[in-house]
């Protein structure tokens, strides 16, 4: 197999990625609504339950950097969401220094309410696949991503003038 060659499948896949992000993006914003929450609040509740699926919850300053808020700001937000009981700053592990950040059961609820019928939706678009092709669609994507990665690490490096 040789590597692709920028052209037309190059432009759609990249077009196509391109308005998948921009569903997300508003699909956060739908789940914002539904749950009567400002977007960056809907942003960062999913931002912490996602780290938490992931066995790797969220420290404030983590989730500043996520969101691309300062730490005072990001501290206001919390504040926020603690208060309408949607997160809690949790001190766990051996280090009883280090807070992490733990989503509740209502708004585990809420997110579950919006989200699973889509959830199911996605599996049946994705069930028309073969395992392989599945395999190089993730093998894509994570390239994709990587690239993505680095580029930003490279903007972030690179003097301002």
């Amino acid at each position: 197999m040789t590597e692709a060659e920028p052209g037309d499948e190059y432009e759609q896949v990249l077009d196509s990625l391109t308005a998948f992000t921009a569903t997300q993006k508003e699909l956060a914003r739908a789940f914002a609504r539904s749950a009567r929450l400002h977007t960056t609040d809907a942003d960062a509740i999913v931002l912490i339950i996602e780290a938490e699926q992931r066995g790797r919850p969220l420290t404030p300053a983590r989730l500043a950097e996520r969101v691309g808020l300062s730490p005072g700001a990001t501290s206001i937000l919390l504040g926020r969401l603690e208060k309408a009981g949607h997160v809690e700053r949790v001190r766990e592990g051996s280090d009883r220094r280090v807070v992490t950040l733990r989503s509740t059961a209502t708004i585990n609820a809420a997110a579950d309410a919006f989200f699973e019928p889509l959830h199911l939706q996605l599996g049946q678009a994705l069930g028309e696949f073969t395992t392989e092709q599945l395999a190089l669609i993730i093998r894509a994507a994570d390239n994709l991503r990587t690239a993505m990665e680095t580029y930003l690490r490279d903007c972030e490096s690179t003097p301002k003038d």
